[in-house]
């Protein structure tokens, strides 16, 4: 059996070259690559049989989103450890070994490379956002809530955790992710980052994604994910995970202000009335100009900054 299994899922990929410098840069350890088909078509089967020989494919006759591939590459998978990732972004070389020799003795906790965002200038930026974190459950699930320290194609995880957990939360459009992480936490699990090799994230100009944030069904399944914290903390809820979460709930209303006000508006009401007087996770000069001028303001400044430097544009994430 392999020692890791890689699960790719894939919806309408142009090219797999992500996938073909992963699997060129990593040969030294024994992996299965498998490429999850999440409902492309039959416009797309050059793609898919031109992957390399040594690639599971398995082709799915529906679009059921990136949660339910990976879940259906999970099944197939031989391996002990599962590394996912996505289908045009790549692994460093290495990547696999590397985390593979990091695999700690405590078995609760998870090896995972940090991210390197590489922009379509070929900027590139590494989220080290990790350096004060201690190895405590309780202390990563605070930052994560708030500011993501981790992606879940960065780590390696064990199969038996991700089974004892049934994968993916198949009815969340998106976050489905995080949604992951989170409750890999909230189970007693902690990350150890692995140094030397990255992940790497590859942005795209916007008009190239195959889906646009600014839809009600992100928004609800980002809210969903806030939902499902707060019923499990219930009325107990620990005053610093009500303020992380209200300011999760902020970031989130911020970055669906302009395509959803309403809905935005009404998350921003219930971050309030979940931890009054919850600062928002943002830079004290965007608090500032928000304080003055409202989000508007702050989309503003932001969108700005994102261009100075050559990044793509998003929601205000302070």
């Amino acid at each position: 059996m392999p020692a890791i299994s890689v699960i790719i899922p894939a919806y309408r990929s142009r090219d797999f070259d992500g996938l073909r410098r992963s699997m060129a840069a990593n040969t030294e350890v024994d992996a299965e690559w498998i490429v999850v088909d999440d409902g492309s078509g039959a416009d797309f089967d050059a793609v898919f049989a031109d992957l390399p020989d040594n690639v599971r494919v398995l082709r799915e006759a529906e679009n059921r989103r990136q949660g339910a591939a990976r879940n259906i590459g999970l099944a197939a998978a031989r391996g002990e450890w599962i590394k996912f990732l996505d289908a045009d972004d790549r692994l460093d070389e290495g990547h696999l070994a590397a985390l593979l020799e990091a695999v700690p003795r405590d078995g609760r906790a998870i090896p995972y490379a940090r991210t390197k965002h590489v922009f379509a200038t070929g900027k590139s930026t590494i989220n080290d956002s990790d350096r004060d974190l201690p190895a405590d459950p309780e202390a990563q699930f605070l930052r994560q809530l708030v500011r993501p320290f981790l992606h879940h194609c960065g780590a390696l995880f064990p199969r038996d955790l991700l089974v004892g957990l049934s994968g993916f939360d198949e009815s969340l459009v998106t976050d489905e992710d995080g949604d992951l992480l989170l409750r890999i936490l909230r189970a007693d699990h902690h990350f150890v980052p692995v140094d030397g090799v990255f992940y790497h994230y590859i942005h795209h100009p916007a008009d190239s994604r195959v889906s646009a944030d600014d839809d009600i069904r992100k928004l609800e399944s980002r809210i969903r994910t806030c939902d499902k914290i707060e019923a499990e903390f219930g009325a107990g809820i620990k005053p610093e995970i009500a303020r992380a979460l209200a300011q999760r709930m902020d970031k989130i209303a911020m970055a669906y202000w302009s395509a959803f006000p309403d809905e935005a508006r009404r998350l921003l009401a219930r971050a309030r009335a979940l931890s009054p007087g919850y600062a928002p996770d943002m830079r004290a000069p965007l608090r500032l100009l928000r304080q003055i001028g409202g989000p508007d303001l702050v989309f503003s400044a932001t969108a700005l900054y994102r261009r100075l430097r050559g990044r793509p544009a998003g929601g205000a994430q302070g």
